[in-house]
């Protein structure tokens, strides 16, 4: 079978679409996983030989965790060009950034935003604009969340200071109930 010129940049596209990652560890969206991270969306367009860009109901998962957004950009470090190869190469995904109704989800929580970005080398997710992270029936708001995929650490911060400002951090916590402390029905 002859290929067209119209074919191998097709084949071209998908084979940078298909490395846009990296290898299995270049990234960890998931607590300490070394599991490949599964991208997809409606459409791609690969910007340049580091840059993806996944467009309409984009997914990236990795194990149990997910992470959904209108768009996905997915940058990756820049490296040495090949013997032989025209352009630079690259290696592991650098960062990934969330655009619009962006949700980060676990099998222990669910946090809402506008948008996101993580970063492979700190292994953290900065989450911005109207973020609602939920864990049970604990729900916590805030403008700006920062939290580590592996340690599970996270930072809330709000628009305002001080006693009464409106979109400060705000929390409402409900206490575990062991057995002894559920009500008995007869």
């Amino acid at each position: 079978m002859r290929l067209t010129a119209p074919m191998k940049s097709l084949i071209s596209v998908a084979v940078l679409a298909a490395l846009s990652l990296g290898g299995p560890a270049a990234a960890q969206i998931a607590a300490n996983s070394k599991a490949p991270v599964d991208v997809t969306a409606d459409e791609l367009e690969v910007v340049n030989n580091c840059e993806a860009v996944w467009r309409g109901s984009a997914e990236a998962l990795q194990e149990t965790s997910r992470l959904r957004a209108d768009v996905l950009k997915i940058f990756r470090k820049a490296g040495p060009a090949k013997v032989g190869a025209k352009a630079d190469a690259c290696g592991d995904m650098d960062r990934m950034e969330a655009q619009g109704s962006v949700y980060y989800v676990t099998p222990e929580q669910k946090v809402r935003a506008n948008n996101a970005v993580y970063e492979a080398g700190s292994t953290t997710i900065t989450m911005t604009g109207d973020v609602i992270a939920v864990q049970g029936q604990n729900v916590l708001r805030g403008d700006r969340m920062v939290f580590n995929t592996q340690t599970g650490a996270g930072q809330m911060q709000g628009a305002a200071k001080g006693r009464g400002g409106k979109n400060r951090p705000r929390g409402v916590f409900y206490p575990s109930q062991s057995a002894a402390d559920k009500p008995q029905t007869k």
